[in-house]
């Protein structure tokens, strides 16, 4: 049925579709970290993924997985596992529509680690969108008008493990296929989990085993269905709506945990988004 929509159309919904998905992930996130360590749930959510992950296994065939930078599949390994732990205990820690207007920062540290590190090209009016959005998350944290939380600096950490992460996919990219830079860092993740869970790990029933599963799946879905809304549409029509989500975890959080975002979360995440909305359209020209 979507393929009969126009293409910006069908790039649209697979990017509503992810950013659900996106949303429901992180709120069942915060539901089981009432019962379970968010290290621990993050472990066995990998381990849940690699399973998702088997058939690629089997379809680029085994051969396909030997590379020649298992250092940088290493380094990328440690810098998504760092990130995602990170990630799940701050979802425990801070309301939802906060942490997810908070997530939407990756992007511009990703751009800001790509002109220092990978030497890439900036003028003047990139510096200034990016000087506003990283305002914005200022705006969202208000520090001297509140105690800045543990969570929140827990979420600005993050920010930086998946900006390093996809600077070292950009590089692996040049040489290595996707799925297997893919699959390498789905079991580097899932390995380099086990200990920090261990640490606080206490044997899961079978009602918080089906919610990790969920969240599983959620996440691929998400990523899936993502990938699918840039191969579909234009980047200009398809990336504003993967601001949605904001929208989402605030009604998941209200719902659910009772939560209500304040006036300043909603400004800064407007900031933010409007300085990544003109960042893509950059992209999307060259």
């Amino acid at each position: 049925m979507l393929k009969k929509l126009p293409a910006n159309l069908n790039g649209i919904a697979f990017m509503l579709l992810s950013s659900i998905c996106a949303a429901a992930m992180h709120a069942l996130v915060k539901y089981v970290a009432f019962d379970l360590h968010p290290f621990q749930i993050f472990c066995i959510r990998q381990w849940f993924a690699v399973m998702l992950l088997i058939p690629v296994f089997i379809n680029i065939g085994f051969e396909e997985l030997k590379s020649d930078r298992i250092g940088l599949h290493l380094a990328r390994g440690l810098t998504m596992t760092a990130g995602g732990i990170a990630w799940f205990w701050a979802l425990s820690l801070v309301p939802l529509a906060k942490v997810t207007a908070l997530n939407l920062s990756a992007a511009l540290f990703t751009v800001l680690g790509a002109i220092i590190f990978l030497k890439e090209t900036s003028e003047w009016r990139r510096w200034i969108v990016l000087i506003f959005g990283f305002i914005g998350v200022i705006v969202i944290i208000q520090p001297g008008t509140e105690v800045v939380s543990f969570g929140v600096i827990l979420v600005i950490l993050t920010r930086l493990f998946p900006a390093a992460s996809r600077i070292i996919s950009k590089v692996l990219s040049q040489t290595d296929r996707t799925p297997t830079i893919v699959v390498y860092g789905a079991l580097g993740m899932a390995i380099l989990s086990l200990l920090p869970a261990l640490i606080v790990w206490r044997a899961p029933d079978l009602k918080q085993l089906l919610f990790i599963a969920l969240i599983a799946i959620f996440g691929t879905l998400s990523q899936l269905a993502m990938v699918q809304a840039y191969k579909a549409g234009d980047m200009g029509a398809v990336e504003p709506i993967h601001f949605i989500r904001l929208i989402w975890a605030a009604l998941f959080g209200f719902i659910i945990f009772g939560e209500i975002p304040g006036i300043w979360v909603w400004i800064g995440a407007t900031m933010i988004i409007i300085a990544l909305s003109y960042l893509a359209q950059g992209e999307a020209r060259k």
